[in-house]
C-alpha cells in the first residue's frame, strides 16, 4: 500500500474542468469569473455585472459517474449567452466541436413562433491546455466576416481560444494594469500545478485571491479531492480512449484503400507500400 497524498504534495490544477468549475462556477465566486471574462471580452466592465450562472449545480452523472462536461454557462444582463470549457489537449476534430456546441447553444434559444431577431448573442471560450495549432496568439478570437473587406455578417457567433501553452512562457505581470496584462496571470493561473505559483499571482489582485482561497479548500478536503482525481483519472482514460479510437480509424481506411486496390487488380507490393498492410493481411481481403 502506498502512502497516501499529504496536502505538501496533492497538486491541483485548473486544468481540471471539476477544479476549474468549482472555482470560476460558482455563485460565491462569480466576482472572480467576472474579472476573468473582463480580461477576455471587449465589453465594457458594467456589462458583465450581475451575470446570472447557468447550470451552477454539481450533478452526480457529471461528476460521480463521469460522464458529463463540467464547462461554465452563464448569461450576462443583456441576454449575451456564454460557455467557458477547458480542453486539455487540442485536437484535428475540435475546431468542429466547438462551432457545432456553439450553434446548439444559439438555437436553443429560439422558441416556436419567434422572430429570428430574438435569438441572443452567444460566446464560446474555449481554453485549450496543449497542442493548440489554429495559431500562435494567446487569445484569439473567431467571427463570421467578409473575406476581402474584413467586414461583420453578425456579431452573434464569437468563438475565443485561449492558449495555456502561450501564457506559460509569458512572464508573470507584476502590477496587470491591462486587460491582455491580467489575462496573462490568469491564465497562468489555471495552467499551474504549483500552490507557490498561485500564491505569488493572488498577490496582485484580491480576486484572484478569492480564488486561490477555493483551491485551498479543495486541498483540504478529502471529497473535493477525491472528486478532483475522479477526473483527473477520466481525462486519461478519455485521451487513451481517443487514440485508441484513432489507430482503428487509420487502420479501417487503410483496408478499405487496400480492397479497391484489389478490385482494380494492382500488385501486392504496391498495395502494402500504399497502405502500410502487411502481404498477409492483404491476401485475406
Amino acid at each position: 500500500m502506498g502512502k497516501k497524498k499529504s496536502n505538501d504534495v496533492f497538486k491541483i490544477t485548473l486544468r481540471n474542468d471539476y477544479a476549474f468549475k468549482k472555482v470560476f462556477g460558482s455563485e460565491e465566486n462569480k466576482a472572480v469569473l467576472q474579472d476573468f471574462l473582463d480580461c477576455v471580452l471587449d465589453i465594457p466592465s458594467q456589462d458583465i455585472e450581475d451575470l446570472e450562472l447557468l447550470d451552477k449545480e454539481f450533478h452526480n452523472d457529471s461528476v460521480n459517474d463521469k460522464t458529463g462536461i463540467l464547462d461554465v454557462k452563464l448569461r450576462l444582463k443583456n441576454g449575451t449567452v456564454i460557455d467557458i470549457e477547458i480542453q486539455n489537449r487540442w485536437n484535428d476534430e475540435f475546431a468542429q466541436r466547438t462551432v457545432f456546441y456553439w450553434a446548439k447553444m444559439y438555437t436553443a434559444n429560439l422558441r416556436k413562433g419567434d422572430m429570428y431577431t430574438k435569438l441572443p448573442k452567444c460566446i464560446t471560450i474555449n481554453i485549450v491546455g496543449e497542442d493548440f495549432k489554429l495559431n500562435e496568439l494567446l487569445h484569439s478570437e473567431y467571427r463570421v466576416l467578409e473575406k476581402q473587406l474584413y467586414t461583420e455578417l453578425s456579431d452573434e457567433l464569437e468563438i475565443h481560444f485561449l492558449n495555456l501553452a502561450a501564457a506559460k512562457k509569458q512572464p508573470v505581470q507584476a502590477k496587470p494594469d491591462e486587460k491582455a496584462q491580467r489575462l496573462v496571470n490568469w491564465l497562468k493561473f489555471i495552467e499551474t500545478d504549483e500552490r507557490e505559483v498561485r500564491a505569488m499571482l493572488a498577490d496582485n489582485s484580491p480576486v484572484m485571491e478569492q480564488a486561490n482561497e477555493t483551491v485551498d479548500v479543495m486541498l483540504q478536503d478529502p471529497k473535493e479531492r477525491w472528486l478532483y482525481e475522479n477526473r483527473m483519472k477520466y481525462e486519461h482514460d478519455k485521451a487513451s480512449w481517443e487514440h485508441f479510437g484513432y489507430t482503428q480509424g487509420v487502420r479501417q481506411k487503410a483496408l478499405e484503400t487496400a480492397r479497391l486496390m484489389r478490385i482494380e487488380k494492382l500488385g501486392v507490393d504496391l498495395i502494402s507500400k500504399v497502405t502500410g498492410l502487411s502481404e498477409e493481411e492483404i491476401a485475406k481481403l
